[in-house]
């Protein structure tokens, strides 16, 4: 995904993630009622430019707002999706390996982010890891969702 940050001193992004060996992209959709933004299928290349090939399989859904959006509306979004398919979530982090993915960076090195209490509880209650990913200011404008999920 590139990153348009002209204009502004910081961005961020945030996406739902799901991955797996055994994991059926299609059926993560079905399950959840909801159309993935990218999948991936375990043995395919990575990319065009790439000759590795995929080690597992997975499931994105990113949050369709504007990169100068604060990280914690691209959260709200994605809480006010999957809040509702809780026990579907919970079955499918049982399974494979699922967390919010969330990429920030500010123009000068500086800056932050604040997630309130409520945020704080659903983000909590939703039962899944929180990956924070940060960017310095000189960093490429590309960030990769689909990085490893972090099993620790």
């Amino acid at each position: 995904m590139t990153i348009n940050r002209e204009g502004s001193d910081k961005w961020s992004h945030a996406s739902f993630r799901v991955a797996g060996e055994t994991l059926v992209p299609d059926q993560i959709g079905v399950l959840l009622g909801l159309e993935a933004t990218r999948v991936g299928l375990k043995g395919e290349r990575i990319s065009q430019r790439h000759t590795a090939l995929r080690r597992t399989s997975f499931w994105i859904l990113m949050a369709p707002l504007a990169d100068s959006l604060p990280l914690s509306e691209h959260l709200k979004w994605l809480l006010d999706v999957l809040e509702p398919k809780h026990d579907s979530i919970k079955s499918i982090a049982q399974q494979h390996k699922a967390d919010l993915f969330c990429g920030f960076s500010s123009a000068n090195g500086q800056g932050g982010f604040t997630l309130d209490p409520g945020l704080l509880t659903r983000l909590a209650t939703l039962g899944i890891p929180v990956e924070l990913d940060l960017h310095p200011p000189d960093a490429s404008l590309e960030i990769d969702p689909e990085q490893p999920i972090n099993t620790a």
